[in-house]
């Protein structure tokens, strides 16, 4: 293969990491606010969710990077992860409650975007995917 085709696919791979969604920083959410709407079409989840434990309000999502998509810059995206306590039959137990979702970036007209240009999404669906229970001392072992 050539020099030129070489730098031509280095360029356009280089090009395609750079437009992939990153999240530099993680942002505030509240469960009530943005993630109970999400359990409601999940009935199994919320059910789930709302009869074994006490969920902390406040939990943590991935925030968008506005140079990745610069008219979402801030906006939070899944995976969510709040403190809570799990009520177990043998006790209340501290754990990390992680709420997984599927995300559709969508352009102005409500059309998915497919590919990895993400540069004109006007914004995000997001449904409830799964839900991860993690001891809390995993969360803190991962961020050393």
């Amino acid at each position: 293969m050539n020099k030129r085709i070489c730098a031509q696919r280095y360029m356009a791979t280089l090009v395609g990491a750079l437009l992939i969604p990153t999240a530099h920083a993680d942002g505030s959410v509240s469960f009530h606010g943005d993630i109970v709407p999400m359990l409601k079409a999940r009935a199994q989840f919320e059910q789930f969710i709302t009869e074994n434990f006490s969920v902390t309000d406040t939990g943590w999502g991935d925030r968008i990077d506005s140079a990745t998509m610069p008219h979402m810059g801030g906006a939070r995206i899944g995976p969510y992860k709040f403190q809570a306590v799990w009520h177990s039959s043998h006790g209340d137990v501290p754990v990390t409650l992680i709420i997984d979702t599927k995300i559709r970036f969508l352009d102005r007209h409500q059309h998915e975007i497919v590919g990895g240009d993400l540069r004109e999404t006007r914004s995000v669906s997001e449904t409830l995917d799964s839900i991860e229970i993690e001891p809390p001392d995993i969360n803190s072992a991962r961020s050393k």
